[in-house]
């Protein structure tokens, strides 16, 4: 029986299990509206039968419905946006970043494609690939291509119950995540910008810029905000204040940015999955060779946003591509 907590007055949230996921759950959140007023539910899910039952006996116990609903997707990663479709079809109102909605619509046509091309100029094996891809069909479900019934922008407000919710755009994790801020309680929904006890996952972005930046600067922003009660998009907060937590991410990629270039320094010439192997990684494996082999996709995307980090800076330099792979190399600055 899915477990709903009140964690605010007029807001509620219980999970939703990721089987097979080392997130192992998301945290679907409820604002409940004024009565004869519209709720709002924060993120679906996967479209798997798990999460489904799940997201139905939370709204049932809730007393809401998909006709007296609106969804908010915080950002486009099927995770969160999986039953979004399902519930559109049902009755929900579906109310999205625009910059991630349009990234989901790319996805969805070619995306994988591209992500190949990508990767395997850094150095990643194919059958990384096909074994990464053929999770994401048979694992991360999506309940269906949709278009949201309104599209939002940073700054606009969303009324439901005694909340005026901020829309707070903080890319990094994708290109265009937004959190929700509520100024009167000074409570801010984080999605997966900020984790209390793991790491957001940032790759290199869609355009190959300077991807971590931002999402540093996305976590410098968010700690201007005066914030009362965090409300992570998965696991909990664990009592950690969220400019602690924020600082500690901060000073995690700092480290992870220095622990890239003396790779690249020790190692000129490095493809980007030579250098994801060189890397500590917080994992079960003894050894690269031992890594879960899903995992390198995502250890080669973390590890190339940290490249190109160092990129923009002017520390490393690249060359290769087309027939040869890109290789990296330390300029001394």
């Amino acid at each position: 029986m899915t477990s709903v907590t009140q964690v605010a007055e007029g807001i509620w949230c219980f999970p939703i299990p990721l089987p097979n996921n080392p997130l192992r759950w998301l945290n679907c959140y409820v604002v409940k509206g004024h009565e004869g007023g519209r709720n709002l539910l924060i993120d679906t899910g996967f479209d798997r039968d798990e999460c489904h039952q799940a997201l139905n006996e939370g709204m049932s116990q809730l007393s809401i419905s998909p006709e007296n609903t609106d969804v908010f997707i915080t950002h486009f990663h099927t995770d969160h946006s999986g039953n979004a479709a399902m519930l559109q079809r049902k009755g929900a109102r579906l109310i999205m970043g625009r910059v991630d909605h349009d990234c989901f619509l790319q996805s969805e046509n070619g995306g994988w494609q591209k992500g190949r091309d990508v990767f395997c100029a850094e150095g990643l094996p194919l059958y990384v690939y096909e074994a990464m891809q053929k999770q994401d069909r048979s694992v991360m479900f999506s309940s269906g291509i949709f278009e949201a019934d309104r599209l939002v922008d940073d700054g606009e407000i969303l009324s439901y119950g005694n909340y005026e919710l901020e829309c707070v755009m903080t890319p990094g994790h994708t290109p265009g995540q937004i959190c929700l801020y509520d100024r009167k309680s000074e409570i801010m929904f984080t999605a997966d910008h900020v984790l209390f006890d793991i790491t957001p996952n940032i790759g290199p972005g869609h355009d190959r810029d300077n991807n971590l930046g931002t999402y540093m600067n996305s976590l410098r922003r968010l700690r201007e905000y005066p914030i009362r009660l965090a409300l992570p998009g998965h696991r909990t907060s664990g009592g950690i204040s969220v400019y602690d937590r924020i600082d500690s991410l901060i000073a995690h990629h700092e480290r992870r940015i220095a622990e890239t270039e003396k790779i690249i320094r020790d190692f000129p010439g490095s493809t980007g999955y030579d250098i994801a192997s060189h890397m500590q990684w917080s994992i079960n494996a003894r050894n690269w060779e031992e890594f879960p082999t899903t995992q390198k996709w995502f250890a080669l995307s973390e590890t190339l946003a940290h490249v190109d980090y160092l990129l923009s800076k002017g520390s490393v330099s690249k060359s290769g591509g087309q027939e040869d792979f890109i290789r990296y190399y330390h300029t001394g600055k």
